[in-house]
């Protein structure tokens, strides 16, 4: 491993080798959803990890699809007129209002600091798409700050 300065932020030494899979939560310890699921089946898994944004998976390839927001559901949901009928629609009926832009697990950390800035979590994905976990912000946060504590 080398150290280089940060084109990123400012006199920071960055250990170079440093991958985003070292930072990975993995996928069994993510809350996630299924694309064929019904918006209320989506919803209440997001009550009850309080979450209000959560990757969508399909159920066949574990392959990531994209993310869901809170928002996005409620204006499905208001868009719809009849509450109970929305819940019961599918989920991939919400239409999604923001991408969450996903990295493979070979992507330099410094990589990734911009996208955390934007996303609060960054899904990784291997070579075929298939969901290997996320990069929370808050683990970006915590790496760059026991760099500092080592300077």
């Amino acid at each position: 491993e080398m150290l280089f300065l940060s084109p990123f932020y400012e006199n920071h030494l960055i250990i170079v080798g440093m991958k985003a899979k070292d930072l990975l939560t993995p996928a069994r310890r993510v809350d996630s959803v299924y694309s064929d699921i019904a918006i209320g089946e989506a919803i209440k898994k997001m009550e009850s990890c309080h979450y209000t944004m959560i990757p969508v998976i399909e159920r066949n390839s574990t392959r990531y699809l994209y993310s869901i927001s809170a928002g996005d559901i409620l204006r499905r949901i208001s868009a719809e007129g009849d509450y109970k009928k929305a819940l019961e629609a599918p989920l991939s009926s919400v239409k999604i209002t923001r991408l969450v832009l996903s990295c493979t697990e070979d992507v330099d950390i410094d990589e990734l600091y911009e996208l955390a800035i934007n996303q609060n979590f960054i899904p990784l994905v291997d070579g075929s798409g298939t969901f290997r976990g996320i990069i929370t912000r808050r683990a970006i946060i915590n790496y760059l700050i026991s760099l500092q504590e080592n300077d």
